[in-house]
C-alpha cells in the first residue's frame, strides 16, 4: 500500500511539473525578433518588422518609424503599461499605415507563445511570426 501510495505521488508531482513548464511564460528580456510571416494582415513587401523587449518595455521598428512603451510580458500576454512613444519619420504611405497597425497589434494584448527562438504574437484577428535576431 506504501509503494502505490509513493508511486502515485510520484506521478502526482511529475504531472504538475509537466504543466507548470507549459504553463510558464516566455523569458523574452533582452531579446530581438524579426517577423518571418503575418496571418491576418500583410506585411508590406520588403519592409522588415523588428520587435524588442528590455527592461520593462517593448521596443518596435515596424517598418518606418521607432516605438517604444512601458509593458509586461510575464504571464505570456503582451500589455503596454503606458502609452507608446514614436518618432515620426515621413516614410510611404503603406509604411506608415504599417507603423499605425502594429501599434494597434501591440496595444491589443496580444498573447506571446515562444517556441525555440520563433515568437507568435496572436490577437482575434492577426499572428505575427518571428525569429530571434542574433
Amino acid at each position: 500500500m506504501t509503494r502505490r501510495l509513493l508511486a502515485a505521488l510520484a506521478l502526482l508531482l511529475a504531472a504538475t511539473l509537466a504543466l507548470a513548464a507549459c504553463s510558464s511564460p516566455p523569458d523574452l528580456e533582452g531579446r530581438t525578433f524579426v517577423a518571418a510571416s503575418s496571418t491576418g494582415h500583410e506585411l508590406v513587401e520588403g519592409s522588415r518588422l523588428v520587435l524588442v523587449f528590455s527592461d520593462g518595455t517593448v521596443g518596435a521598428q515596424p517598418g518606418c518609424n521607432s516605438m517604444s512603451a512601458p509593458a509586461t510580458w510575464d504571464d505570456g500576454v503582451l500589455r503596454l503599461t503606458g502609452q507608446i512613444a514614436s518618432t515620426r519619420m515621413a516614410c510611404s504611405d503603406d509604411l506608415m499605415a504599417q507603423d499605425d497597425w502594429f501599434a494597434g497589434v501591440l496595444g491589443a494584448e496580444p498573447t506571446l507563445e515562444l517556441d525555440g527562438d520563433t515568437l507568435t504574437l496572436s490577437t482575434a484577428d492577426v499572428s505575427v511570426v518571428l525569429v530571434e535576431s542574433a
